[in-house]
């Protein structure tokens, strides 16, 4: 019995109270999705990655310190010329060892693999604002659908009220002998479709919530919600194709970003070539050894010493380990390449596919809001003309159906229109949505 009741409050949809109710506008989903959505989650933890990716490069720079300390014990004793103690006779020997290396010269290998880092660093900050933008765009579509949804609900329920009044008016004129029966039993017929209609929107409204309410990070289990209406978003985005394109080649974060990866690509194919040249180090060890520990700082000085060195490796024969990364970065570049024009012509078709939407859009909201005037003055006229005698029935249910349609196409226009400025925006890389700058 409660999972009926549950079900039956679902497909209620608008209308029906509930324990919880969550207020949305659209800076508010957007804000929500900005904190809950796992894409950015995860965007953001590539961000700190390539942070600690930068860090360690950072950190070849600084010089290596080592210590070991070791106590010794043989089989059987033997003589051994100590510095504290002259030559004893033991099977035991402690020593202290401590080592600075620093690289010199390693053929620019690190400072390549530093600028590298930095830059996909910066990139990874651009493919997480976009990934930004993108989750925002889904937020606005999912959001719109949800209000032409709520609004086609609200047409829905509408339309069987007038034909719940129509019947109602039907059945009277039928008793007072001035309709026929037939008009009776169709006028219930066309109430019984226009209650499956509103059920029908009522549970594409629902779908509608619950895939909103996902993009969000939100539970619907249990939650009433109420979205405010928009009535306008986007600014005034008038433009050609060649000035939209110009704009998204300088303003979209994927399109910045991989150009990022390809400054990095150069750097790293540099750092690869660098294991081929001849490397310097150097060294300062501090070393202690003898038979027993030291009592004072005199037993130290007696014992210890101190090494300087410099190393210079020449690489001759590395298995070709270094010939492969070399060969591995240089594919890597053509691979970057080769994306970065791929995505500039995906982003030139989209930019002229959101214009011809933005352009049909605007001209379909006229039209739509033509018809809608149109299809209210017929349904009005057939009215009339049935109630005077001079229609037939048949001419007023195709007009309230007309009217519902026109109203339904008015309402899709509207929100096809306010989501193909957002959408042509998007794909310029200037998006300006409210609640899309969250905190990082």
């Amino acid at each position: 019995m409660a999972g009926f009741l549950a079900f039956l409050g679902l497909l209620l949809g608008p209308g029906v109270s509930s324990h919880e109710v969550l207020d949305l506008d659209l800076g508010k989903a957007v804000r929500l999705a900005m904190e809950k959505n796992l894409e950015i989650v995860n965007s953001m933890l590539d961000v700190e990655a390539s942070g600690a990716e930068e860090r360690s490069a950072l950190g070849r720079f600084l010089p290596s310190l080592s210590m070991g300390i070791s106590q010794s014990i043989h089989d059987r004793s033997r003589m051994v010329l100590s510095g504290t103690r002259g030559l004893v006779k033991t099977n035991r020997s402690y020593s202290l060892n401590l080592g600075l290396n620093y690289n010199i010269f390693n053929g620019f290998k690190d400072i390549s693999s530093l600028k590298a880092a930095k830059l996909l660093r910066e990139a990874s900050e651009l493919t997480y604002e976009r990934t930004k933008e993108e989750v925002a765009l889904i937020v606005v579509q999912r959001y719109l659908a949800c209000l032409k949804a709520e609004k086609l609900v609200d047409i829905a329920r509408q339309a069987m009220e007038r034909s719940k009044v129509q019947l109602e008016r039907t059945e009277l004129m039928f008793k007072l002998g001035s309709v026929p029966q037939a008009d009776v039993i169709k006028q219930r017929v066309q109430f019984g479709r226009e209650k499956l209609k509103l059920l029908q929107a009522k549970m594409e409204y629902q779908s509608s919530l619950a895939e909103l309410l996902y993009v969000l990070g939100v539970e619907a289990e249990g939650r009433r919600v109420r979205l405010e209406d928009v009535q306008e978003l986007g600014g005034n985005v008038e433009m050609d194709f060649d000035e939209a394109f110009r704009t998204a080649l300088e303003r979209r974060k994927d399109i910045l970003a991989l150009r990022k990866a390809l400054e990095a690509a150069r750097y790293e194919l540099k750092a690869a070539k660098g294991a081929l040249l001849p490397t310097i180090d150097a060294s300062v060890s501090y070393g202690f050894w003898d038979v027993s520990l030291p009592r004072s700082f005199r037993d130290i000085d007696r014992t210890d010493n101190i090494s300087f060195g410099i190393a210079l490796r020449v690489p001759i024969f590395q298995r070709l380990q270094a010939r492969s990364a070399v060969a591995e970065a240089e594919i890597n570049l053509r691979k970057l390449e080769n994306q970065l024009k791929d995505v500039e012509r995906k982003v030139a078709l989209e930019i002229r596919t959101r214009l011809m939407e933005l352009k049909m859009s605007k001209e379909n909201i006229e039209l739509a809001r033509e018809n809608l005037r149109a299809a209210e003055e017929d349904l009005r006229l057939a009215e009339e003309r049935y109630r005077l005698g001079a229609g037939i029935l048949l001419d007023r249910i195709m007009a309230s159906l007309q009217r519902r349609e026109a109203e339904a196409d008015y309402v899709d226009a509207r929100y096809s229109y306010i989501l193909s400025k957002v959408r042509l925006e998007g794909a310029m890389g200037m998006l300006e949505l409210p609640g899309l700058q969250g905190r990082r």
